[in-house]
This record gives structure tokens, C-alpha cells and sequence, in this order.
């Protein structure tokens, strides 16, 4: 039975079917959505703000690398009148909130004396592909971004930020919120997360898993290698009581490894079907959802995790009826959980293409990453794996009100593009979502005794009982608290934005200042947080010349 939740999550996903395409016939890196185990996808319809691109003209953008094709700020180009192009231009994540029906008439959207509710937008929050593919491209011999989508949602996805976890079967909100000003004056940084619960590797239930490994020709070489790279970090984590199975994307002998129950980490029979694993002969992801699906069933648990890992270069095609069973696969009901695709794409930064990736996780409601290499497998993969198969609510909605006289700010105008179903946002133990925001006060005199409520609501995932959690914070508590994970926040976003300058003119040096700023700000507050120095290695790159 098709449900209707799933067809319009499918039709959401047809732009990722033009991007599709064959590595032979697609030169052009294509744009789109992606994978969603953690917290996930755009939902509800534009109308807050969004990000908002540069410039009216035709021309190719230049300099490091451009992401051609339209993403969701639309098609990126210079103006077409001999100047320098415009880099994009947003405020992260791209909000497409929804201010409550219920609430002050909608052209007061700042009342000095009503508070204002939201419903938040929550963009793929388990898909991580991007910052990584980034990563990977600029540390390498021949630091590029040709070719690599920046999407600046992906980059809180990717970095770690340590708001406290949920307890047991719920799931919690933080906030922190800091004082700033702009060009346009008073404003504050408000960054919300909602956390899922913490779980450990012996608490996670028992896991059932496929292997479903691309065998085309052009996953020869290093794709080969960080195929295996992955596939063995994933057999690490395995225990007594997981069942797996190993196939391939070949239309003939497509079952390397039938189900079994694995003896412990690295199963000696599950490594020899990884090491002996070779590419050749015709892969497409049709007959690959066939015999994942097949051995998944086989071993099949209700109440356990089912989970189904593609792991391919990107270079595959996908039908829009591909994407339909995908999303009818994933699909959860009370005491029988759905199984979930995990996409994961492999290869040399140049050479990997990940539309089909980004395709595969959205519609198979599960994360999307690229591992580009042994390192990246172990992080990506091994460290964040409970909350990478794992699943605790569905549903997730999140709401936040704002008390009188402070605005949700709109930057730009809303994109025009179709937006997934709320029932698509999922929660993952150990998982985080971070939705960054700006706030504007619409008084001379804003009260700071009033308060910022954030709620959350969600499905169980197992059992299917609805719940909901709410916290709520004073500004002045919120102001006078800690600020480091807003600053580390606001530097992550500054970084991602230099990254999408650079791609549009190599001398935009504006971004990068500003980047560095952010930076020199989250240090201060973090001084011994590994991944800011990440970040700062990262801008060095981009200085180079």
C-alpha cells in the first residue's frame, strides 16, 4: 500500500532526478536534498526567510569551483555586466518557518504586545556529506571545490555540539541566545537544538544489516579501497545478535554473503565478502534496491533495527519509482519499524558525485555522508554509528515562541521549491539538531523578563504513541548563560559561507575576514575544540594561493 506521505515526500525529490544521471552522462554536479535518520527535511511551507542568491545573469560563476545547476536559492550567475559576481547570500539553516496560524494577524509579525509563535523549519539533519566532501577537497594535492555542493545546513550537521542529551525514550531542548549588532543595529544570535537520547553501543537493540555494494566500473581505485575502508569500520561495530547480509548492484550473482548471524566485531566470513568484493560489469541502483531489499527481509525483526547501507561513488542512476520504494521501505509503524537506507558515498573528491547519495538518504529516510577516507570512515561512520542506524521518534515538529517585541528576521525571499512532508522528520539517539536563527527586536524598550519557549513534538518510533516536550528560558537567563556553542554556531555557518564565496570569485576575501572572525570568537570560548581548528586549517587553505 502506497501511502500519500510517501508519494509526496517522492514528488519533493523530483529535482533530484534530473541529477540522476549516469557518470557518463553527466558532467554537472546537481543539486538536492538528503538523508534524514537523525533530524530531517524541510518541512511546512516558505514563508519566513531563505537564502537568496546574487546576481541575473547567465555567465558560469568562476574562481575555485562553481556549484552549477540552481539549488534551493536558485540559479547562481553573475549579472552579466562585466563585474564580479554576486556569492549567495543566506542565513542558516535557509529557513522555511511557518508562523502559527493562530497567532497575530500575519501582517503583525512583531507586536509589542503579543508574543509570536513558529513552527521551525528542520532541514536534513542527519545528512552530512557536504562539509565533508568540502574537507576532502581543499586538504587534498590539488585543493578544488569544482564540483562540490556546499550546503550550509549539512556544516551544523557535521561539527559537534554538546547541548545535553534527552533522557530515555524523549527528546530535549536547549537554546543560547547572544547579544550582536549588524548594519541594520540591535540584534541577537539564537541558536535552538533538540537532542535525542543517549545510547550506548551495548544498549543499542539488536541490528540487521545489508551491505549493498556498488559494482560499477568506475568505482575502480580509491573508491574501491574506501568501499572496503567503510564496509569493515561498520563490521567493527557489530555484536552478537546482528544479523548480515552482503550483495552487489550486479543484475547476475548479486549475493555476496547471504543473511547470518555475525559471531561478534569483524566476522571473519563478513570480512572475506568485503576483502574479496571486486568492480566490474553493469550496476544500477534498480537491481541493487532488489537484492538488498530481499536479504533484508530475510532476516527481517520487527522491533530491532533493519537498516539497508548503499555504498557507491554516486555514479548510478535513479528512477522516481527507485525513490518510491525507497520511502515505502523506511516507512514505520507501531511495533514495526520500517527499513531505513543509509547512503554512503565513497571516492576521490573530484571524481564523486553526490546527487544520487543526497537522492537515496532522503528518500530512504536515513543519513546521507561521504567518506573520502579511512580516517572519515572511522569518524563518519564508526563513532556516530549508534546514531547512524539507530532511530528514537518520528514527527519531530518543532515550535518556538517569542515573546513581545522580538521578530523572527526574513532575509531575502522564500524559494520557490517543494518542501517533504512533517511526518518525514525522524530523531536518532546520541543525535543532535541545531537550527540557528536571527532575532530582531521591533521596540525601543524590549523587556528582557520575557520569555523564549521552544516545544517539541514527535512520534515514538517504536511504539507510535505521540509525546511531546517544552522548555522555556527568560532572556535575561538566556543572555547571562553560556554562549560557546552559539559562537562555535555562528563560526561554522561564517566558514560555510566563505566556502560558497570562494566558489563564486576566488578574490572574495570579504567572506573569509569575516569567517576568520567568527573563528577567533568560538576560540576564545572553546580554545581546546578540535574541530575549530579544523575550520581554521580549512581557511588557511582557501588563502592560498
Amino acid at each position: 500500500m502506497v501511502r500519500a506521505a510517501d508519494t509526496v515526500r517522492v514528488a519533493a525529490l523530483s529535482a533530484l532526478l534530473a541529477g540522476c544521471s549516469s557518470a557518463a552522462g553527466l558532467d554537472e554536479a546537481q543539486s538536492g536534498g538528503s538523508g534524514t535518520d537523525g533530524f530531517g527535511d524541510v518541512s511546512g511551507a516558505a514563508s519566513g526567510s531563505a537564502d537568496s542568491a546574487g546576481g541575473n545573469g547567465t555567465e558560469e560563476p568562476t574562481g575555485w569551483g562553481s556549484t552549477t545547476g540552481a539549488d534551493e536559492t536558485g540559479p547562481v550567475s553573475s549579472s552579466g555586466t562585466g563585474d564580479e559576481p554576486s556569492p549567495p547570500q543566506f542565513d542558516e539553516p535557509s529557513p522555511s518557518d511557518e508562523k502559527d496560524p493562530q497567532n497575530v494577524p500575519e501582517a503583525d509579525l512583531c507586536a509589542a504586545d503579543e508574543t509570536t509563535a513558529w513552527r521551525l523549519a528542520v532541514r536534513d539533519a542527519d545528512a552530512m556529506s557536504s562539509p565533508a566532501h568540502a574537507r576532502q577537497a581543499m586538504l587534498g594535492p590539488w585543493p578544488s571545490l569544482t564540483g562540490v555542493e556546499v550546503r550550509p545546513w549539512e556544516f551544523l550537521n557535521y561539527y559537534t555540539f554538546a547541548y545535553p542529551l534527552a533522557p530515555p525514550g524523549q527528546l530535549l531542548a536547549a537554546a543560547q541566545l547572544r547579544a550582536s549588532q549588524d548594519d541594520l543595529g540591535d540584534m541577537f544570535e539564537l541558536q535552538v537544538a533538540v537532542r535525542g537520547p543517549e545510547m550506548t553501543a551495548t544498549e543499542r537493540p539488536s541490528l540487521h544489516l545489508t551491505l549493498a555494494l556498488d559494482n560499477s566500473g568506475s568505482m575502480a581505485g580509491k573508491a574501491l579501497e574506501l568501499l572496503k575502508s567503510a564496509s569493515h569500520v561498520l563490521a567493527a561495530q557489530l555484536r552478537v545478535g546482528d544479523s548480515v547480509a552482503v550483495v552487489s548492484w550486479s543484475q547476475i550473482g548479486s549475493v555476496l554473503l547471504p543473511p547470518m548471524m555475525v559471531s561478534g566485531p569483524n566476522d571473519a566470513k563478513l570480512l572475506q565478502a568485503i576483502d574479496t568484493f571486486t568492480v566490474g560489469g553493469a550496476a544500477e541502483l534498480t537491481q541493487a534496491l532488489s537484492a538488498a531489499y530481499a536479504a533484508a527481509d530475510q532476516q527481517y525483526v520487527p522491533k530491532d533495527i533493519n537498516r539497508v547501507v548503499f555504498i557507491s561513488d554516486g555514479g548510478a542512476t535513479a528512477t522516481q519509482d527507485d525513490l518510491l520504494l525507497l520511502a515505502q521501505r523506511a516507512a514505520d509503524e507501531p511495533l514495526k519499524t520500517g527499513i531505513h537506507a543509509i547512503a554512503v558515498g565513497v571516492g576521490d573528491p573530484a571524481l564523486y558525485r553526490d546527487d544520487l547519495i543526497n537522492a537515496i538518504g532522503v528518500a530512504g529516510a536515513g543519513p546521507s555522508v561521504y567518506v573520502g577516507s579511512p580516517e572519515a570512515a572511522e569518524n563518519q561512520l564508526g563513532a556516530r554509528f549508534v546514531g547512524l542506524v539507530g532511530l528514537t521518534a518520528s514527527s519531530v515538529d518543532v515550535h518556538v515562541t517569542l515573546p513581545p517585541g522580538l521578530q523572527l528576521e526574513a532575509v531575502g525571499s522564500a524559494p520557490d521549491v517543494e518542501v517533504v512532508g512533517q511526518d518525514h522528520v525522524t530523531a536518532a539517539p546520541n543525535d543532535r539538531v541545531v537550527l540557528h536563527r536571527r532575532l530582531r527586536p521591533c521596540v525601543a524598550d524590549l523587556d528582557h523578563n520575557g520569555a523564549i519557549a521552544v516545544q517539541i513534538g514527535w512520534t515514538d518510533a517504536l511504539t507510535g504513541e505521540p509525546k511531546q516536550a517544552t522548555a522555556e528560558w527568560k532572556l535575561t537567563e538566556l543572555l547571562s548563560g553560556d554562549t560557546s556553542w552559539v559562537a562555535k554556531g555562528e563560526a561554522v555557518l561564517a566558514y560555510a559561507e566563505a566556502l560558497r564565496a570562494i566558489q563564486y570569485h576566488a578574490g572574495h576575501t570579504e567572506a573569509i575576514d569575516a569567517a576568520w572572525e567568527r573563528l577567533k570568537a568560538a576560540k576564545a570560548a572553546l580554545p581546546d575544540d578540535q574541530e575549530l581548528a579544523e575550520i581554521e586549517q580549512m581557511l588557511a587553505a582557501l588563502q592560498e594561493p
